[in-house]
């Protein structure tokens, strides 16, 4: 209840988001719950797939839609296959190995999955997307959008990044895409992975900014902003969130609320 509370009032305050980005559930555990909760409040999903047993996933996602119907938007692929190598029938694919073209463990979970889900009476209609960036051409038997992360510098020229996401919605024979992360960091120092950090204010600004000119692309279906809430501490990966640590909102609230509605 704590999180469905404050992830509702959350969702409110942006002005009525009720699209949300999560793991896939997993019956009989508490983010079950929490997501039930979100869901019978009027949010939908798009299920980031972990890479486990398929039939167990399917199993999952039709009891999630048993109890609430119409709740999954799409199903995407595995997060990051380059950084979290995919395992599947004995195989594992090699550490960053998506970037360039080497993963066989991920595409056969693919294509396997998207057979699985394709014969499903109850799953075959939600749309899938893409695991992000790399081998979307390999992706295309499988996904109905391609995908991106993006986290630009304060330097970065959006409509560069936004043109090169164009090209590889293409190359996965998509007419549309899902930036399924987009960040603005307030946290860590010069040496972040993504970019140096930036001001509150400045998050704001930007982050409304790149929001307008994502979706003024009739190529961008949706894009997701990494993420919701920030956390204790001052590190790079605490301090993406829209929201502070004790809940109140950041000046990107506000911001954000004013270019989507």
């Amino acid at each position: 209840m704590y999180k469905l509370g404050n992830i509702m009032s959350a969702l409110d305050k942006l002005g009525g988001v009720r699209k949300m980005r999560c793991r896939e559930p997993f019956t009989g555990t508490a983010g079950w719950a929490t997501y039930v909760g979100l869901a019978r409040a009027g949010v939908k999903f798009s299920f980031t797939l972990s890479g486990r047993d398929i039939a167990r996933t399917i199993a999952d996602m039709k009891a999630f839609l048993a109890v609430v119907p119409g709740s999954i938007w799409a199903i995407e692929g595995p997060n990051e296959p380059d950084l979290n190598p995919m395992t599947y029938h004995g195989v594992t694919d090699p550490r960053l190995g998506f970037r360039t073209g080497n993963a066989p463990a991920l595409m056969a979970f693919l294509k396997d999955f998207t057979a699985a889900q394709g014969v499903d009476p109850v799953l075959r209609s939600i749309p899938f997307i893409a695991s992000n960036d790399f081998m979307q051409p390999q992706q295309a038997p499988f996904s109905d959008y391609g995908n991106t992360h993006i986290y630009p510098t304060p330097e970065s020229k959006i409509q560069d990044r936004l043109a090169s996401f164009q090209t590889r919605i293409a190359q996965g024979k998509n007419s549309q895409g899902v930036i399924t992360e987009w960040g603005r960091t307030t946290g860590g120092s010069s040496k972040n992975v993504t970019s140096p950090p930036v001001t509150l204010a400045k998050q704001a600004e930007l982050l409304s900014t790149d929001i307008a000119a994502a979706l003024s692309k009739p190529f961008v279906h949706t894009i997701s902003i990494y993420e919701l809430f920030s956390w204790s501490g001052t590190s790079e990966m605490n301090n993406f969130g829209l929201f502070n640590a004790d809940l109140s909102p950041r000046p990107a609230v506000a911001a954000i609320k004013a270019v989507i509605t």
